[in-house]
């Protein structure tokens, strides 16, 4: 029975002994994402798609409004059927402006996932070849972290692996 309860305590302190030589380390994600010049390319791309998609939405609101003018100020002079074929036109102009509306919202989302995911692909890739390189089991989220230590910070390595200069000091 003791040789039962000797090589219980023994496997136990193995066990805890093989935990506590595996490397655990962390990273502040959006701090390299925002560190990586193609985050800044994949912005750039974005922005400008949004502007572009911008203009057109701007141009539909014009014609918008200018109808609605048009219908203030004229409406009472119309026939009945004059009437109704502007109201359906403004109906179908108000109609057609929030399907864009959408469209340019769905369509800016899958632009940014599209300009994104190859940055975050690069950082994955790079957190992965730091820690295999420094014999790291695992690397977790600083975000999620409620304590971190100063220590095992792999940011300053994986900048270091992607070649980006750290920023000059705040004055």
């Amino acid at each position: 029975m003791k040789k039962i309860i000797v090589l219980a305590v023994v496997a136990i302190m193995g066990t805890a002994a093989t935990v506590n030589a595996q490397k655990i380390g962390h990273i502040n994600t959006n701090d390299l994402l925002m560190a990586m010049p193609e985050t800044k390319k994949a912005q750039e791309k974005l922005k400008n798609t949004q502007d572009s998609l911008n203009v057109v939405y701007g141009q539909l609101i014009k014609e918008y409004q200018e109808k609605d003018s048009v219908i203030r100020a004229d409406s009472g002079k119309w026939t009945p059927a004059i009437k109704q074929i502007r109201f359906k036109e403004f109906q179908d102009l108000a109609d057609a402006v929030q399907n864009y509306s959408t469209q340019a919202q769905q369509y800016l989302q899958q632009k940014e996932q599209d300009f994104f995911a190859p940055v975050q692909k690069t950082a994955i890739d790079a957190i992965q070849a730091v820690a295999k390189a420094n014999g790291y089991a695992y690397v977790l989220s600083r975000d999620a972290l409620l304590v971190v230590p100063t220590t095992d910070d792999l940011l300053p390595l994986v900048k270091k692996y992607l070649k980006i200069p750290d920023a000059p000091a705040a004055k």
